[in-house]
């Protein structure tokens, strides 16, 4: 066990007291709108990924996990990867631990990563006997209750004068200068390759 305790680590510096306390105004409103929001509409608007949602809404908003992209799209396909599960395929312990990994990948192909989003698939299929799931749950809780996180996050993130959140939204539309970096990347990698090449060459002549 000596590893554990021989290598030289260094924890994260301490949150400042803004931060501290945007985390709990955050993470308390955000929670206490979405029950609101059930109890006067009858319509479930929270669910338990949501918790995780605003740990990193609030305590690593920074993070590209956290930004409105990652929630809305991380949870949506998750979700909609969980319904499609259930209503096509049958609820089984390998199908569940395949619909994760699905929505795993998923996520990961379309850049928009939200680690609790995992969770929305196993609600799902966990709960399945107990729930009926049709597809209006990609509306609320998913959609609805990601889009009432991502607008209290909205408010709290940027209290600080010097802050500004998110950095982006949704990148749906490539901006010129990355389609022009994205275009010509391969063409400077070879043409580097070949000065090098050629650099050498003179060397040894």
């Amino acid at each position: 066990m000596h590893f554990l305790f021989d290598r030289a680590e260094k924890l994260p510096e301490n949150a400042n007291f803004i931060d501290l306390l945007r985390s709990l105004i955050g993470g308390t409103l955000g929670i206490f709108i979405l029950l609101e929001l059930s109890q006067l509409t009858g319509n479930k608007f929270i669910m338990a990924p949501f918790g995780a949602t605003c740990v990193l809404l609030f305590a690593v908003s920074h993070s590209p996990l956290a930004k409105p992209r990652n929630v809305i799209f991380g949870h949506l396909i998750s979700a909609f990867v969980g319904l499609v599960i259930l209503k096509y395929v049958g609820v089984s312990a390998f199908t569940t631990a395949l619909a994760v990994g699905i929505s795993i990948f998923l996520m990961h192909l379309y850049k928009c990563i939200h680690p609790p989003a995992g969770a929305t698939t196993l609600v799902v299929l966990l709960t399945a006997n107990e729930i009926t799931y049709d597809w209006d749950f990609l509306l609320v809780p998913v959609l609805a209750g990601s889009l009432a996180l991502i607008a209290v996050a909205l408010v709290v993130n940027n209290i600080k004068p010097n802050q500004k959140w998110p950095a982006y939204w949704f990148a749906l539309v490539k901006t010129r200068i990355e389609n022009h970096i994205e275009n010509h990347a391969d063409g400077h990698v070879i043409e580097e390759q070949i000065e090098v090449q050629n650099q050498r060459s003179r060397q040894q002549n």
